[in-house]
């Protein structure tokens, strides 16, 4: 089973980079380039200061590029992720760095030998992830072939294929090996009361934190492992007879965790830094309808077949009373606590990412589900239909995230609709993006609010388009979008209006527009562009003008916009904020808006 699992990995790992082709140059990049830059910093770069590492990204990147897990203090620029991923993936950096030098590439951490080693160090996780579970579940005193079952249902029919092996230097995986590890000799602890089993956990628990310290909340699982309140009794006194077990155990979680606070002591001068700055929870305001069945990115929308775990739960209530309140408990504060992050959806993402940690989890309520529908007479060819369309219904979304069909961050239930099993390149691309979420509410910037109501002429604005026309929102007139005049009225900033920000800006836009004609290829688009006193384009910054593709004509509509922009430094000299229509389609505009706000990052 074992080479099964390691072969079927092999074989996809190199299926996919074959089909990446070029894209296998940018493997590493989005949260995953921040998880990662610990290890050109300290091994290329000689710091642990990240501004080196910072400045290459910036050359090498998009200029919508703002290195947002950065931030500075005092005088280090620190990363905002732990450095557990970063250790994962440290061994196979060094045999990039090594071949690297063999075949005399650059040894700066981002070759292909690099992104190919980061790919490699996910399916090596994902492989042990995925045995891990496969021991757990047996554990649970299920059959091998039940076991097989849920782990092959797990990989393809979830997001954890897309993270292990399509975007592979986020933290996931890795936490997914981790809390695997944890859980299986948890359990073992438990069983067997075996010592050597509580030491591999603590272990393994320093490790989850290390990745991801939100994850610690996985202890509270243990009720659970344990499997009966008897067990866990016992494990419980044995701990409480034995102290000095309990002592060691704490001692070795925290001797992983200390990896972190001496990198902190060497890089600040103090042992803890709260690194996640101006970001935290908002108790008060959980998502937690939304984070579980929200369009945006509800897991039980992007992830189906895990409503398996709902017979499971059925079935533990009727047989297994303490599992089931220990195990309902734990999912209810673990999603309540996760869907309370300001940022609760998760940024860019496919599906709801931040549950694929919970996999091994959840893993062993799908083999409840699994066993008790092979045991029913027709159970296995409804399980093998049902199974079968989870997984292709999960591949099928997964190439359509890939391709950009389905939005990033902006997902609601009008937009799924229109690309629902959609794979056309017609659906690439053409969704809007909603308002970016900010976590403290931004600073106005006094005297930096414009209105162009297209009557008169505006300081700062440009007179593209303008005409009079019956069609106006307010007053007589409006601009005009078409073959002739492809650019909007246009805010400039020169460096007589700009002031030095030391964080990043936020900027509001309101705008009103009227198609005369339907848009079905929604390239029209919202530009943010700063240009450098080299006048090089230095930030850009793009945006879909409608939400989706639309035959909607001779109507007023109203579009908002937020978005983070990287702090104005004395290179710049000039802003610009306009409407690009490089498709040529008809449409008016009318009072615009535009405000300019400073983030709390200073």
């Amino acid at each position: 089973m074992r080479t099964l699992v390691v072969s079927t990995i092999l074989i996809l790992f190199i299926g996919i980079q074959l089909y990446r082709g070029s894209g296998a140059k940018s493997i590493i990049d989005g949260d995953g380039a921040g998880y990662y830059a610990y290890l050109p910093s300290v091994f290329h770069h000689k710091t642990t200061d990240f501004t080196a590492v910072f400045e290459f990204e910036k050359l090498h990147k998009s200029l919508s590029y703002d290195g947002h897990y950065y931030h500075r203090h005092d005088s280090v620029l620190i990363n905002k992720y732990f450095l557990g991923t970063a250790l994962a993936i440290s061994p196979f950096y060094l045999v990039a760095t090594f071949y690297s030098a063999i075949f005399r590439l650059p040894t700066d951490g981002y070759n292909i030998l690099y992104q190919l080693a980061v790919a490699m160090a996910a399916a090596f996780y994902l492989a042990i992830g995925l045995l891990a579970t496969l021991k757990l579940i047996r554990l649970f005193g299920f059959e091998k072939h039940i076991a097989l079952l849920v782990i092959i249902v797990l990989f393809f029919g979830t997001n954890l294929f897309y993270y292990a092996l399509l975007h592979p230097s986020h933290s996931h995986v890795y936490s997914f090996a981790a809390i695997s590890v944890f859980l299986l000799y948890s359990r073992r602890f438990f069983l067997y009361l075996k010592i050597q089993d509580l030491f591999f956990a603590a272990v393994s628990l320093g490790f989850v934190c290390l990745i991801r310290p939100t994850n610690v909340l996985i202890v509270g699982v243990l009720p659970f492992i344990a499997g009966s309140s008897e067990r866990f009794k016992e494990g419980f006194y044995l701990l409480k007879e034995k102290w000095w077990y309990w002592l060691l155990a704490i001692m070795m979680v925290m001797s992983v965790l200390c990896i972190q606070f001496i990198f902190n002591l060497v890089q600040t001068g103090s042992l803890f830094v709260w690194s996640y700055k101006n970001e935290g929870f908002d108790f008060l305001h959980s998502h937690f309808f939304g984070f579980l069945f929200g369009f945006k990115k509800g897991f039980f929308i992007y992830t189906p077949v895990m409503l398996a775990i709902v017979p499971a739960l059925i079935l533990m209530y009727r047989k297994l009373r303490f599992s089931f309140y220990a195990i309902l408990l734990f999912l209810i504060l673990s999603v309540f606590i996760l869907s309370s992050w300001w940022n609760w959806f998760y940024g860019d993402s496919f599906g709801m990412r931040a549950m694929i940690d919970l996999y091994p989890l959840l893993a062993v309520l799908l083999a409840f589900t699994v066993d008790r529908f092979l045991k029913w007479k027709p159970g296995f060819l409804l399980f093998i239909l049902t199974s079968l369309t989870f997984i292709c219904f999960n591949l099928f979304q997964t190439y359509q995230y890939n391709k950009g069909i389905l939005h990033r961050d902006s997902m609601n239930f009008a937009k799924y609709s229109y690309v629902f099993l959609k794979s056309s390149a017609d659906y690439e691309d053409v969704l809007g993006s909603d308002i970016e979420p900010l976590f403290i509410d931004p600073v106005p910037v006094g005297g930096f609010s414009f209105f162009c109501d297209m009557e008169k002429p505006i300081p700062d604005f440009t007179e593209n388009g303008i005409i009079e026309s019956n069609n106006a929102l307010s007053g007589k007139k409006v601009a005009l979008l078409n073959e002739k005049f492809e650019y909007s009225p246009t805010l400039v900033l020169g460096p007589d209006r700009l002031i030095e920000t030391m964080s990043p800006v936020y900027v509001k836009v309101k705008l009103h527009y009227n198609l005369q004609e339907p848009i079905l290829d929604n390239r029209a688009l919202l530009v943010y562009a700063a240009t450098n006193k080299k006048n090089n384009v230095c930030f850009y910054k793009a945006f879909r003008l409608l939400d989706m593709p639309t035959k909607t004509t001779n109507t007023w509509l109203e579009s908002d916009f937020g978005f983070k922009v990287s702090a104005w430094d004395n290179d710049l000299s000039q802003v610009k904020v306009y409407v690009w229509n490089p498709s040529k389609n008809k449409f008016l505009l009318d009072d615009i808006k535009i405000e300019f706000f400073l983030t709390n990052d200073i």
